[in-house]
């Protein structure tokens, strides 16, 4: 656990808001997970969210592999199938990127249907365990990231973006979400834009999150 920590603080970025500051209690490890890492747990998302598909879809996806040899020039982006193999909501055309998870803390009445005012062109579910017996080594990637919780009772979503997606301006519900919200970053860089709903001077920091970063929010 000592090892943890130390390595934890030495990943912690510098990224500063239009004041200078960091918002009060958020974190960001920008390379918290390596390239094995972050393989194996995009690896596992996927076939998570992919379970959910209907039978053509599953159909075009078995398809696509079996028609088309899949460039590893990208460690996280071969990963990835063209968006008509996956169903999105308000789906563009172009070829899909990212993908995170959130876990945050469990409330039994988070909606069902949160993203929707708020999210374009995405696949997502809620996560009820993460199949460790079928992923060699994704325990102990998952108990790294375990050790991050505030709390033990948690809940988790993935979320997938097609390459038109977006998460559009929202202030969090925190009587949905709970009082922290851990997230990881998998596939290509999107960019968080925080801003303050309630300061009089205007407080926003930008920060890029590559793919096996992750940022807590408090």
């Amino acid at each position: 656990m000592a090892h943890l920590s130390k390595r934890f603080a030495t990943l912690t970025s510098n990224v500063r808001s239009s004041n200078g500051l960091l918002p009060d209690g958020f974190t960001f490890f920008p390379r918290f997970f390596d390239t094995h890492e972050r393989q194996l747990l995009l690896t596992a998302a996927l076939s998570q969210l992919d379970a959910t598909e209907n039978i053509r879809v599953r159909r075009l996806q078995i398809d696509y592999r079996a028609r088309n040899t899949i460039s590893d020039s990208d460690p996280d982006e071969h990963l990835f199938l063209p968006d008509c193999c996956y169903s999105f909501h308000e789906v563009g055309t172009q070829s899909t990127t990212p993908l995170c998870f959130q876990v945050s803390t469990d409330h039994s009445n988070f909606p069902k249907g949160h993203y929707d005012n708020v999210i374009r062109d995405y696949r997502e579910m809620r996560l009820t365990s993460w199949p460790e017996s079928e992923f060699r080594g994704l325990t102990p990637v998952l108990d790294r990231l375990r050790a991050l919780y505030p709390s033990k009772n948690t809940q988790t979503h993935l979320l997938h973006l097609a390459s038109s997606g977006e998460i559009l301006p929202h202030i969090d519900n925190i009587s949905a979400s709970g009082k922290w919200i851990l997230g990881v970053s998998l596939g290509s860089t999107r960019i968080l834009r925080m801003e303050s709903p309630t300061s009089a001077v205007s407080e926003r920091f930008d920060i890029p999150l590559p793919s096996g970063s992750v940022y807590l929010q408090r």
